[in-house]
């Protein structure tokens, strides 16, 4: 009886790791060796709801492991088809981007309004630092007038991204050996910081002065908590979370 289990273990582990190598022979790869790992698409709720599509596509090398990922961006338009004698809709392609990305994080894509001017912008997660904590972004923000989507070149230096409605900014939670809230301004295709809280066992503020060098405008003791330390600040002039 012993025998007879060991014998279907063996058979069951063996038809278990044939099944496994099957599988991966059966992705579907182009001819550079990429198969499609994870996709996202969107149609209701970027830019122009309902004229707008973007499609984020993360493609991994079934040899190597690299990865990367592409965005297309498509605009709703509408063509007269003659022999039809009627109206059609149909997606035109706008734009496609490709970056390379990490080969542990999904494609965590979030969609917000990240300049307020009432069109929603997208992120997908294209990296992660500082022990887990610091979720690196990259940041699309839509443009109304080409009906396009603007990379913003630098976003993914500043971790941690929300729109911050008290001050119409963008925030930065940067977790170094400190906690720096990095107040941002969308300049063309990069951010500008502006100001910076830096808290440590002390809370240094900084503001961007006239000629562009920061100036520290206040200092003083830390006395909160350490779930204050983690904490975003919405305020710099005065300081507020």
């Amino acid at each position: 009886m012993k025998s007879l289990k060991t014998s279907f273990n063996i058979v069951f582990c063996a038809f278990s790791i044939l099944f496994l190598f099957s599988c991966s022979g059966n992705l579907k790869q182009d001819k550079d060796g990429y198969y499609s790992e994870e996709k996202f698409v969107d149609s209701l709720n970027v830019g122009r709801k309902g004229k707008t599509k973007v499609e984020f596509e993360k493609f991994r090398h079934i040899k190597n492991g690299d990865v990367f990922v592409t965005l297309n961006v498509y605009d709703l338009k509408d063509i007269w088809v003659e022999s039809k004698g009627s109206m059609f809709h149909t997606w035109e392609l706008k734009n496609t981007f490709k970056f390379i990305k990490d080969g542990v994080t999904g494609l965590d894509v979030q969609i917000g309004d990240f300049n307020n001017d009432g069109f929603n912008d997208v992120t997908y997660q294209s990296g992660i630092a500082g022990r887990g904590g610091n979720i690196v972004m990259t940041l699309f923000v839509y443009d109304p007038e080409n009906k396009d989507f603007i990379h913003i070149k630098n976003s993914e230096s500043y971790p941690n991204l929300t729109y911050n409605p008290k001050l119409n900014c963008i925030n930065s939670l940067i977790l170094t050996g400190s906690t720096i809230t990095s107040f941002l301004t969308i300049r063309k295709d990069s951010l500008q910081e502006f100001a910076r809280v830096d808290v440590s066992d002390k809370i240094v503020v900084e503001e961007k002065d006239s000629t562009g060098k920061f100036k520290v405008i206040e200092e003083k003791v830390f006395k909160g908590n350490d779930k204050d330390l983690y904490k975003v600040f919405r305020n710099y002039k005065p300081l507020e979370y």
